[in-house]
């Protein structure tokens, strides 16, 4: 029988990776008074539970005064020790007060078999040395963590994921070619204004509700040959997303769901093919997710992927951004979501295909949030394998 030992902290994915990369039959949870009125041992539970673990909440653990945190160790060793004479012992030391984790490694050196430091950052867990002062070599993390995993030991519910039906992934792959023309053509479609142009006769199409009213909309003039406007329209309508013949100043949008993505879904779905070709251990696209504690409470991801244990948590936006009026409200919400999504060493990026105003970059570094905008979208992929593979 092998058991997991670990000392609850915020930091809930530290005890989450180790204990699904070795898959105990058993793990006792120790968790500080804090800890409980936060509820984070019973989300650690739950989450571990449900992966087919039995689970032992210890609660009222002391986090100072290292003698109250022998007691209370040297008492929960003696049961084990009762309880399970023949088990293999692990103990994860990276959770709780320095006090807590430096007091449970003495008292368990004798007995564990190993003594465990989750090393998020470099992704791979240290071992302590044991009994014999035996030193080994770190252990690289495998990838356990979904999105819906992730998200849940964050506190947030997975409800659904766009990507995750297979009748929009099909029509999502017969728009790809022009998704990822108008993400590569990104500066000059954003400089020559076709990029605003095209997200205001969208608006013009689709009603309040979000029903397509008005399919029927006018250019100013008609586009130049072989124009970067008029290769975007041929890609929009080799796509059949959008209705023209060349020549002509009038454009006619075909359903609510391809007017969205000429209107600016187009930058969504290419940030996703370009994460998802690139095979991370987990990617979704338009996730919705509960908050935890809530019926009613719900946010919308564009793009999340899991990978290396860590998550990305991509924002698309194609709006003009106009100094201290929408820029300050999309940083706010950045820093927001990014926060309760990622964790301590998760990332945000906003992907912008129209160029974003000083204060947004600054509410941007200001909020830990990766701002890219149209001359960083052309290299959106060298980015994300940056983030799959960072340097050691």
């Amino acid at each position: 029988m092998k058991i997991h030992l670990a000392i609850v902290s915020d930091q809930i994915l530290a005890n989450v990776i180790p204990a699904l990369m070795d898959c105990p039959d058993k793990v006792l949870l120790i968790a500080s008074a804090d800890m409980v009125t936060r509820k984070l041992d019973r989300r650690l539970a739950r989450l571990l539970e449900r992966e087919g673990m039995t689970v032992e909440r210890h609660e009222n653990a002391p986090e100072v005064g290292m003698r109250q945190i022998y007691e209370y160790a040297s008492r929960l060793r003696d049961d084990l020790v009762e309880r399970h004479a023949d088990a293999e012992i692990v103990l994860n030391a990276t959770g709780g007060t320095k006090p807590m984790s430096l007091g449970f490694v003495e008292v368990f050196r004798g007995i564990a078999s190993r003594i465990i430091y989750t090393d998020t950052r470099h992704r791979q867990i240290e071992s302590l040395p044991n009994a014999n002062a035996t030193i080994t070599e770190p252990e690289p993390m495998r990838d356990v963590l979904d999105v819906p995993c992730y998200l849940a030991a964050q506190g947030l519910q997975f409800s659904k994921a766009a990507s995750d039906s297979p009748d929009f992934c099909e029509r999502m792959r017969a728009r790809k070619a022009a998704a990822k023309f108008l993400g590569k053509n990104c500066v000059e479609l954003s400089s020559s204004g076709f990029i605003g142009k095209f997200n205001w006769l969208a608006d013009q199409a689709l009603g309040r509700d979000g029903s397509l009213r008005e399919p029927r909309q006018r250019l100013d003039y008609a586009p130049h040959v072989n124009s970067i406007w008029t290769q975007a329209l041929r890609q929009l309508v080799q796509a059949k997303c959008l209705g023209w013949r060349e020549g002509e100043i009038d454009v006619v949008f075909i359903d609510a769901e391809r007017t969205q993505f000429v209107r600016g879904g187009w930058l969504e779905e290419y940030a996703f093919h370009i994460v998802h070709d690139d095979k991370p251990f987990d990617a979704r696209m338009g996730v919705e997710v509960l908050i935890e504690g809530s019926d009613r409470a719900r946010n919308e991801f564009d793009v999340l992927a899991c990978h290396g244990n860590q998550l990305l948590f991509i924002e698309c936006k194609t709006l003009r951004f106009e100094e201290g009026r929408n820029d300050n409200d999309l940083a706010y919400k950045l820093k927001s979501l990014g926060e309760s999504a990622r964790g301590l060493f998760g990332e945000t990026w906003l992907l912008s295909a129209q160029p974003p105003t000083p204060t947004l970059e600054e509410r941007a570094r200001q909020a830990r949030v990766r701002l890219l905008g149209p001359p960083d979208l052309p290299k959106l992929r060298e980015i994300v394998q940056s983030w799959m593979n960072p340097a050691q």
